[in-house]
């Protein structure tokens, strides 16, 4: 694409013939007689056409005319027209000239729309769309009520921006009166709760247990009913996805769907006025009900784990839980140590505040969880302690499971380059390889992981995993610079296809200090560009000693004259460091020549005055 073209909905912006040719003199004018030929047989043609067919496409392109074949009589075939002969001795466009006379029309319809000229020489198209701004009606987008086949006024687009904008709708239409579940609205409303139900692990648990009171803590009990009933509805009328990827919505089906899920129980309990319908305004009794409240953590809980997390953010979630318990858990104690409170002025520490009672109640708590219990003077006592124990060890368990987790997923590049050292050094003892060259395979792995944090030989690897409009993309940044330095490939008159086509061709290849890249003698059939690590060492071709007269660094390339010239190598190169080649072969050159034969003329022509202007200098 181009960086500022017209709109997507247009056959322009879409670009959809950007690999046909560009224009050539000679070609164009071919290929116009060709298709007035073909477009002057088919008004004289006396024969009555079997079918019409309609295009609905904004380029209109004559159709080649296929003449008429009558079944032979007796053996032999007669002419009963002038026109049968003419079409049979009149040749049919070829798809070259079809192709060209698309570019033809496409052309007129960019000028007549006085759409900015590129150069040929920008080689900065984009292979995706994900960037593009979509135009946007004022408004609501309008449903299609038309036949998506209906014939469209001349002069609109093809195809409009909300029908892309439909089309992108993978997931099926939004029900008015429904609200999207991953909406920005929603997920704002989903931090809200969230920070409420934070609020309520505090200040429940106090306010039973440390008969905590303050302002603070009625504005928060007559607001926490509220947000809680708001959600309570807000997600009944939320959309959902099925277990097919499919968007639901609709108030029936989504409350259907909520009701029948386990979830609107705590979430019913969490904002029911209970006290309204208690005769025990004052009494204890009353605290208790807000226990219920506390259902909606297990709302909270499945949110946190639906969430994308990485292993730091799973620990904090872990410590988040002990922390949590551990404050429940010091609550409960000063709720039902009754008697070892009794006997608190007999210790060392006398608390004298509710924050001095709550952290000796935290300390306890965290002691009991240690298998380190405090002085009981109750049997509910005892029963709590041992419970805290038994808790206690649970936590511990899952701790330090979860630590040892953490920490092999933060090392687990690392233990796979270990586990490849080993399994090499193994693999070479068996084979019987000896010591020396055992050393330099190890160190091609060394070398490899330090430069790259990979132990695959493949460079290319993560590059061809990706779509493939993202290998065009990645590759154009890493190579676009590089190849642009080439003077016959950087010609302006070279179509910007041709450059794609060879970088997408491009093969990354690793070679270790000290290895001999080409020697000098040999066929080559392929040139090499360094990549962005390394050095490479050119020997004097006419010494007999290795002696470096050329040091080739990032950027540079090499080999191109056995490329071009399918002649002998005239020096020899050697890799001065590890290094990253990245290889440009001539099938991959005869490749493009063929797929674009009126570019083939053009880049012939670029490459013998290449040879020219080197044909006084050593080249290799």
């Amino acid at each position: 694409m181009y960086t500022k073209g017209p709109a997507l909905g247009t056959l322009g912006g879409l670009e959809a013939l950007r690999l046909v040719p560009p224009e050539v003199p000679e070609a164009v004018s071919e290929a116009v007689e060709a298709f007035a030929r073909a477009a002057e047989l088919k008004t004289t043609d006396s024969v009555p056409k079997i079918s019409e067919k309609k295009m609905s496409s904004r380029i209109p392109v004559p159709e080649a005319i296929v003449p008429v074949q009558r079944s032979p009589q007796n053996g032999s075939v007669e002419r009963n027209t002038p026109n049968e002969a003419a079409d049979e001795a009149t040749p049919l466009p070829t798809p070259l000239q079809r192709r060209i006379m698309k570019i033809v029309q496409l052309s007129k319809t960019h000028k007549s729309e006085g759409l900015p000229s590129i150069e040929d020489d920008a080689v900065s198209r984009r292979f995706s769309v994900s960037s593009m701004n979509l135009t946007r009606s004022p408004g609501t987008i309008r449903r299609r009520k038309n036949n998506m086949f209906a014939e469209k006024p001349s002069g609109d687009a093809s195809v409009s921006p909300e029908e892309i904008l439909s089309a992108r709708n993978l997931d099926g239409e939004l029900n008015p009166y429904t609200l999207r579940h991953n909406s920005p609205y929603r997920m704002v409303w989903d931090g809200v709760v969230i920070v409420i139900v934070i609020l309520d692990i505090i200040f429940t648990p106090l306010s039973l247990g440390f008969k905590y009171s303050s302002s603070f803590l009625d504005t928060y009990n007559v607001l926490e009913p509220v947000i809680f009933t708001i959600d309570f509805f807000v997600r009944i009328f939320s959309s959902y996805i099925d277990d097919h990827g499919e968007l639901i919505s609709g108030p029936k089906r989504t409350a259907t769907n909520y009701l029948m899920s386990g979830w609107a129980v705590p979430d019913f309990l969490s904002w029911f006025p209970f006290e309204l319908f208690a005769n025990f305004s004052h009494s204890d009794a009353l605290g208790f009900t807000k226990i219920i409240r506390l259902t909606k953590v297990s709302n909270l809980a499945y949110r946190l784990h639906s969430a994308r997390k990485a292993g730091l953010v799973r620990f904090a979630m872990l410590l988040g839980l002990v922390l949590t318990i551990a404050h429940l858990l010091t609550c409960y104690w000063s709720y039902v140590a009754v008697d070892w409170r009794s006997h608190l002025e007999e210790g060392v520490f006398v608390p004298k505040s509710m924050f001095d009672e709550y952290s000796l109640c935290w300390s306890l708590v965290i002691g009991c969880v240690n298998a380190s219990p405090p002085v009981m003077y109750s049997p509910i006592e005892l029963i709590s302690v041992a419970c805290f124990m038994l808790v206690g060890n649970i936590l511990q368990a899952s701790v330090f499971g979860a630590v040892a987790a953490l920490i092999s997923s933060l090392d687990e590049n690392e233990a796979a380059y270990s586990k490849k050292i080993i399994a090499t050094s193994e693999r070479c003892r068996f084979l019987g390889i000896p010591d020396a060259l055992a050393k330099r395979i190890r160190g091609y792995y060394e070398n490899l992981w330090r430069e790259t944090k990979s132990v695959s030989g493949d460079a290319d690897a993560f590059i061809n995993e990706l779509s493939p409009a993202l290998i065009c993309e990645v590759k154009f940044q890493l190579y676009r610079d590089m190849i642009r330095r080439i003077p016959f490939l950087a010609a302006k008159t070279l179509a910007p296809a041709v450059i794609e086509v060879l970088i997408l061709h491009l093969c990354t290849v690793i070679y270790m200090q000290d290895d001999v890249l080409i020697r000098k003698g040999e066929f080559g059939d392929w040139m090499g560009f360094i990549g962005s690590k390394g050095t490479v060492g050119v020997l004097d071709p006419n010494s007999a000693t290795c002696k470096i007269i050329c040091i080739l660094r990032k950027g540079d390339y090499f080999g191109e004259m056995a490329l071009l010239q399918h002649t002998k190598r005239s020096a020899t190169t050697v890799a001065l460091t590890w290094v990253q080649i990245h290889v440009l072969c001539r099938q991959d050159l005869d490749y493009v020549k063929e797929m674009y034969p009126t570019q083939a003329g053009i880049l012939e022509t670029e490459i013998t005055k290449y040879k020219y202007m080197t044909s006084g200098t050593e080249r290799w």
